[in-house]
């Protein structure tokens, strides 16, 4: 194995292109053993262990009645293994209880995913209090990638030693706050390592432990899946209890940006490969007024909206509640107001939408519950106690068919072409004792059945912005919105650890902008002939920043596209500039939402305000790529930005801008030896460009 701090790109492109063919190979997941003696040898190139004691031994840690098995104490009944992975079943002890495991492996990108099902086939009910995967890798010093999630500064990573031991939990039934189901490992200095991915139904753990004994050094232990920190489940007999499946990936490279780009492949052939094969352009009204809904005004933007491209409309929080009180006060009360905001005729200004050639939409948080909700008086047994609000329990069925209906009359009452589904509060610890699984089944279980039954409706997801982006939500939702923040500065960082973990065609953002006129004079300029000032908002709120046209648009454009704002104060040509912008999207949004994201700069925190963000989404066959680039305050000199699985040998032609202006062609081996020669088309600190690469020939 090579250091890491040695290891090249051209030793990268050697490396990449040795792994790619052992995948294809099926080389890198190994199943051994002989009936009962089935074991793991081999995960993603990296070898299995067997310690010297329970804890660091075999492939799962279950308590059932108040008892631990591990080790010896899971014997193994049945295995069987085939060119495409393995299933085994364990007889946990003498309960009764069965677990299995199913891997499969997906030898197009290496990826294995491994599914668990206990079933309790014994005569009596049992207690479950735990049941996590576990890998086991050979003795030596690790590092972990671990990444932070909190409001307006999600997917923040960074590498940790692993000293004694890591243990990372979400926030109760937010899966993205806290932390993120993420974790990459790696032994120190060295470039080969794993990714985990769990794709979580309800709360979820990760522990990474250096597990010692008498011979040093010790073993690195990773358990997860279900939180067990809380889990107290009943399991009737002949019942089962399904767990969360859990992705793994080569670390190639020993680097989290350099390995996304096969989860992406896997994700868009494996999780979303029947998802919407394109969003519309929206306009959201919140940064405008917030929920300040001022009908004429709306009118205005409505036609600014039009003017720029806009597809849709949609009305944000504000709408709502026949009580009083602010938005948050009146959620839960899904009857439209009477004395403010559209007064009861918001079905009259949805028409007026429609006419204007665009779609209508509304948001609509249907899992938090105010309290002057009038349902939470009428049926008290529908709710739980969430942190601070009510929440819906929707494994009621009563409780579920209400949900489902009042979804149905908004979408049907306005015809709604979206709606965007919010997500604002914690719902607090599961009395149920399963950890919110049984939730969560039941709430995806309803996302399912109304996206079957609207299929013209897009319903994107939100939780305060990226609090619930995780792999598993985005598989019942057309989106999700990365969050609250709409900083570009910020979107760019945030976008760069989401692209861990998500494909970026699936995640919703907006450019949000208004013209604050001309308030500063220019030199050799006086204030009547100043350029106008366009201001973007410097966080969740309205703490306007200066910025530049293009790198707004550049830092929402790679994937699903929104706009925000007071676009009625744009001028005339700041309007044609963003209507560019929207037509490039259009254009280019179903490739978009099908491509896999290679970072050219690998991720930098939020608190980073300098440098560059150079990303590269590409299609599947490698023919065409479109590549962003920004420019920071204080970029200073750009780096080499390499292409990412070109072909060596093939002509590719390179075009710039939203206009498509021709640059030239150069060869695969030159985009991926040399680079881009960025400073020809990056003028200044806070611009952006975008490059059009495609192969000779290739339409687009």
């Amino acid at each position: 194995m090579r250091g890491y701090p040695t290891f090249s790109q051209d030793d990268l492109l050697v490396e990449c292109t040795i792994q790619l063919m052992k995948v294809k190979a099926g080389m890198t997941t190994r199943f051994g053993g002989v009936g009962s003696e089935f074991k793991l040898d081999c995960l993603c190139g990296q070898p299995f262990a067997q310690g010297a004691q329970p804890a660091t031994q075999g492939m799962a840690l279950v308590r059932v009645d108040g008892r631990r098995y591990e080790g010896a104490a899971l014997r193994i009944e049945a295995a069987e293994r085939d060119g495409t992975g393995a299933r085994c079943r364990w007889c946990v002890g003498e309960t009764g209880v069965r677990l299995e495991a199913v891997w499969t492996v997906d030898a197009a990108t290496g990826v294995v995913s491994r599914r668990d099902r206990l079933t309790n086939g014994g005569d009596r009910p049992v207690i479950l209090t735990g049941c996590v995967t576990r890998m086991v890798l050979p003795r030596g010093a690790y590092e972990c990638y671990t990444q932070s999630s909190q409001w307006c500064n999600e997917n923040q990573g960074a590498w940790q030693d692993l000293h004694t031991g890591l243990r990372l939990v979400n926030v109760p039934g937010r899966t993205t706050e806290g932390a993120t189901p993420y974790l990459a490992i790696r032994r120190k200095g060295m470039s080969e390592g794993l990714v985990f991915h769990i794709l979580p139904r309800g709360d979820w753990i990760i522990r990474a432990t250096a597990a010692a004994d008498m011979a040093r050094p010790p073993f690195a232990v990773i358990e997860m899946g279900l939180s067990d920190e809380d889990l107290h489940r009943v399991i009737a007999p002949g019942a089962s209890f399904e767990l969360p499946e859990i992705l793994c990936h080569e670390l190639t490279g020993g680097q989290p940006h350099l390995a996304a780009p096969a989860l992406h492949r896997y994700l868009l052939a494996h999780c979303y490969a029947d998802a919407k094969p394109e969003a519309p352009v929206v306009y959201n009204t919140w940064f405008d007024l917030f929920e300040i809904l001022d009908v004429p005004r709306l009118r205005r933007q409505l036609a600014a909206a039009k003017e720029v491209g806009c597809e849709v409309f949609v009305i944000d929080a504000g709408w709502f509640g026949a009580g009083e009180g602010d938005w948050a006060t009146q959620i839960g009360d899904w009857r439209e107001k009477t004395e403010a905001a559209f007064e009861g005729r918001m079905k009259e200004f949805a028409d007026k939408v429609r006419d204007a050639g665009l779609g209508f939409g509304i948001w609509m948080e249907p899992e938090r519950f105010g309290p002057r909700a009038p349902v939470c008086d009428q049926h008290p047994e529908w709710f739980r106690q969430g942190t601070g609000y009510r929440r819906i329990d929707p494994t009621q069925p009563a409780a579920r068919a209400w949900l489902r209906a009042e979804i149905g009359r908004l979408v049907e009452t306005y015809r709604l072409a979206w709606m965007k589904v919010d997500f604002n509060f914690s719902l607090g610890r599961d009395d149920s004792g399963a950890q919110l699984a049984d939730y969560y089944a039941a709430w995806y279980a309803l996302m399912d059945e109304v996206r079957a039954a609207y299929p013209q409706t897009f319903f994107e997801g939100c939780a305060s912005g990226g609090l619930r982006l995780d792999i598993e939500s985005l598989r019942h939702f057309d989106g999700h919105f990365l969050s609250d923040t709409v900083n570009p500065v910020e979107m760019l960082r945030i976008s760069q650890g989401a692209w861990l973990r998500i494909p970026p065609g699936r995640i919703t953002r907006w450019t949000v902008l208004r013209n604050a006129g001309r308030v500063a004079p220019q030199y050799g300029r006086n204030m009547d002939h100043a350029s106008p000032v366009l201001l973007a908002s410097g966080g969740a709120l309205w703490e306007p920043i200066g910025i530049e046209m293009d790198f707004a648009l550049s830092a929402a454009l790679p994937g699903m596209f929104g706009l925000s704002g007071d676009l009625d104060s744009l001028t005339s040509e700041q309007r044609a500039r963003m209507a560019e912008g929207v037509a490039f999207f259009k254009r280019w949004r179903r490739f978009m939402t099908r491509a896999i994201a290679h970072q050219l700069t690998p991720p930098e925190p939020m608190s980073s305000r300098e440098g560059w963000v150079g990303v590269q989404l590409q299609d599947s066959p490698g023919d065409t790529s479109l590549v962003f680039l920004c420019a920071m305050s204080l970029a200073g000199a750009p780096p080499p930005l390499r292409m990412q699985a070109l072909d060596p040998v093939v002509s590719y032609e390179l075009r710039r801008g939203f206009e498509g202006t021709l640059l030239g062609s150069q060869t695969g081996a030159e985009l991926m030896g040399a680079g881009l020669a960025v400073q020809k088309y990056v003028a200044s600190c806070r611009t952006a460009e975008v490059i059009v690469i495609q192969r000779r020939g290739t339409a687009g």
